[in-house]
């Protein structure tokens, strides 16, 4: 799995991800399907807290915090409901557009007991579901 999260050290002294001895930068270099990306995190959120199918759960609006300069990125349609609110509470908000929130392509299977009609000896039970992400170029695919 490829990842960016080494973008996120810095080497100009006295920042706090600063790559030096003995310190402990605010990152995670591990790579990891669900909790690694912000916005793989907040469609998770949207698919089992708010109950969206893949497709609505990976075109609902996001949001991206940036470390480094702690600025919270909003959509458009998220900064136009929240970002004024966010702003008068002392957080730095801008309104994004979704290139820079990542990309989500997904693959969800559901199990059920029963076999789906006119289907011979199925080796698995259920049925899949896909969505992909309209802010960047990607399908989901799967067999």
């Amino acid at each position: 799995m490829l990842h960016n999260r080494g973008g996120l050290f810095t080497l100009l002294p006295h920042r706090p991800n600063t790559i030096a001895p003995k310190k402990q930068p605010l990152n995670t270099l591990s790579a990891g399907f669900v909790m690694q990306a912000q916005g793989h995190a907040q469609t998770m959120v949207n698919i089992f807290d708010l109950g969206a199918n893949l497709q609505a759960a990976t075109d609902m609006a996001r949001f991206r915090h940036r470390q480094v300069p702690n600025r919270l990125e909003l959509e458009s349609s998220l900064f136009n409901l929240v970002g004024s609110d966010l702003g008068a509470m002392g957080h730095s908000v801008v309104s994004a557009d979704g290139a820079s929130m990542g990309g989500f392509q997904s693959i969800l299977f559901i199990p059920s007991s029963a076999s789906p009609a006119g289907a011979r000896m199925p080796r698995v039970r259920g049925f899949y579901r896909a969505g992909s992400d309209h802010r960047k170029d990607g399908q989901a695919v799967g067999w």
